[in-house]
């Protein structure tokens, strides 16, 4: 009998193990090909950044790439932190949702409880300003603004109160605004009687345990691990600003993962309150409000959503010059991507949405692309080591022989010729426009652009002509009307 039991144990001991090795050999497969792919991004001036992924609630992978400083040549580590943008936004949520459930204030307030100055506040409600159904434009868009360096919340406060245009009836649409979460900070610091980044560090960062995540300000301007921003032919371009609510937090992969894992959790408000932060915002006709570029999306508490039976995503995006981040969860599975990026382009060209899909595609075992290659850094490493008329020659052959592997956009080439364009080398940015509008012939925008290029080099003739071909094109384009309007005169 003993013998017998003694054999079971060790077939049981065998079988564990086995299945232990499986298991772990799948996650160390999805490990080396996450590995491989960003290590290819990196290679090909893709990415710059950290990336966090973890399967079914357990990390998986995690890494740095890059620099953090592109001029001492500090190494960028998961420690650094890096501006996440609008991320923000959900962290600001959570700030209003805390004093909610300590009865300081109701999502039904109305936003003249706080700022009467602000012309039709009556009209909306801090749940308006949670779902992006305020009608506020975003204050980057009003009369009288100025984007400057130090630009404050206070600054765009004064621009709502003197512009006082909505977009469209509180309820009445959705329309993703800004200016809402930086009304949102201010109406935390009225409620709370402190500065909104020591809410939030009191409230949420050190609950959580999040030492390396703070919200930008002028007592944190010389923090040492931060990491500055580039733009894809590593130009600073850095995170200038002093605006919070809308953004304005610096983080790390792990530290948002700490995010993560205590949002599973009622260590900082209720699940009940924070499943309404999962649901879309309500419009005046009693349907859902969705995002107009994609109306499977909607949008909650600082938060894009979709459920469906097989899914139930929430997640968000961020970015400012050359800063991007992207935080994905999937809550049916627990399946996480935080992704951080400190150089190239934010915004809808920002390498973290390839990326991400490419990630996702990995963790269910599909197939996936790998990112284009930008032509536009390829040709400035050639034209810095060689000549503009090698760069060309070389685009020229790389687009024969390489299509599928490069971008070859119209926004490469425009973007390429206005970085010359701005640094004053005319001759590389002529030859790159010319090249612009040789290569895409029925594009409006490219004659535009070569117009600029000729009007700043002196050569009046060739501007008029360019911009006539762009207004051929286009008779919509209203710079070209302009610019031949001040050219004849």
């Amino acid at each position: 009998m003993k013998k017998v039991l003694t054999k079971l144990i060790v077939l049981i001991l065998v079988l564990s193990s086995l299945f232990h090795y499986s298991c772990n050999k799948n996650t160390s497969v999805k490990e080396k090909q996450i590995d491989k792919f960003l290590n290819l991004c990196y290679d090909n001036n893709l990415f710059y950044g950290s990336v966090l992924v973890a399967e079914k609630g357990k990390v998986i992978y995690k890494n740095a790439f890059g620099y953090s400083n592109l001029e001492t040549k500090e190494t960028l580590e998961l420690n650094i932190r890096s501006c996440i943008g609008s991320i923000s936004k959900q962290f600001t949520s959570m700030a209003i949702m805390i004093l909610k459930e300590q009865d300081k204030l109701s999502y039904e307030d109305k936003l003249a409880m706080y700022f009467p100055e602000i012309s039709g506040s009556d009209k909306i409600t801090i749940r308006h300003l949670l779902n992006h159904t305020s009608g506020l434009y975003r204050f980057n868009n009003l009369s009288g603004f100025r984007l400057t360096d130090d630009l404050k919340n206070q600054d765009v406060f004064n621009t709502l109160v003197s512009d006082g245009s909505y977009k469209f009836k509180a309820g009445e649409d959705y329309s993703y605004s800004n200016s809402g979460y930086i009304l949102l900070a201010m109406i935390i610091e009225k409620i709370s009687e402190e500065p909104f980044y020591k809410f939030m560090e009191k409230n949420i960062f050190s609950p959580l345990d999040m030492k390396n995540t703070y919200v930008h300000n002028r007592d944190e301007r010389d923090i040492i691990k931060k990491a500055t921003g580039y733009d894809e032919y590593g130009e600073i371009n850095d995170y200038n600003v002093l605006l919070s609510g809308a953004g304005g937090i610096y983080s790390t992969v792990e530290d948002l993962y700490k995010w993560n894992q205590g949002l599973y959790t009622e260590q900082l408000i209720s699940q009940a309150t924070l499943n309404e932060a999962y649901t879309p915002g309500l419009l005046n006709n009693g349907e859902s409000s969705r995002i107009l570029s994609d109306s499977t999306w909607g949008y909650g508490f600082g938060w894009l959503l979709r459920k469906t039976s097989t899914e139930n995503i929430v997640w968000h995006d961020g970015g400012f010059n050359s800063f991007s981040a992207l935080f994905y969860r999937e809550l049916n599975n627990k399946d996480c991507i935080i992704i951080l990026v400190n150089k190239g382009r934010s915004g809808i060209n920002s390498p973290v949405y390839p990326i991400r899909d490419a990630l996702l595609n990995i963790l269910k075992g599909n197939k996936y692309e790998f990112p284009k290659i930008s032509i536009a850094t390829k040709m400035k490493y050639i034209i810095d080591n060689n000549s503009i008329e090698v760069a060309i020659n070389d685009y020229k052959k790389l687009k024969e022989t390489h299509f599928s592997d490069y971008d070859f956009s119209e926004r490469q080439l425009n973007n390429l010729g206005y970085y010359y364009l701005n640094k004053n080398k005319l001759k590389e940015a002529l030859a790159i426009f010319k090249l612009y509008v040789e290569v895409f012939p029925e594009s409006a925008n490219a004659y535009d652009s070569f117009g600029e290029a000729y009007m700043k080099n002196g050569q009046k003739k060739l501007a008029i002509k360019n911009y006539k071909k762009s207004l051929e094109l286009n008779p919509e384009n209203t710079n070209a009307k302009e610019m031949l309007n001040r050219l004849n005169n």
